[in-house]
């Protein structure tokens, strides 16, 4: 009869040990995959900025392409209005 208890305890030993190294193997894991997560969310955000800028690069090259060659003279204008509805509102700001 102790033999079986002692069988009994040793199984249990032996899946408590193992329950016990999946629970540290996965704790160790989602620290792993939470620090991917933040490198990539922070990747993400200069990728983000990054497009941005490019963004601007590009409406600033369309406008001057138009102002200097003549095509697409409503971009142009339209840009143009863009920045001076900027500038009044910069104004204004400053004026209160």
């Amino acid at each position: 009869m102790a033999a079986k208890h002692d069988a009994v305890i040793n199984e249990l030993n032996f899946k408590i040990d193992k329950l016990i190294k999946l629970y540290t193997s996965s704790l160790e894991q989602n620290r792993r995959l939470e620090k991917q997560l933040s490198e990539l969310q922070s990747e993400l955000e200069q990728l983000k900025g990054e497009n941005k800028e490019l963004n601007e690069k590009i409406k600033t090259t369309r406008v001057a392409s138009a102002i200097s060659g003549g095509n697409g003279s409503y971009e142009a204008k339209m840009r143009i209005n863009q920045l001076v509805r900027e500038i009044d509102k910069c104004i204004a700001l400053l004026n209160n």
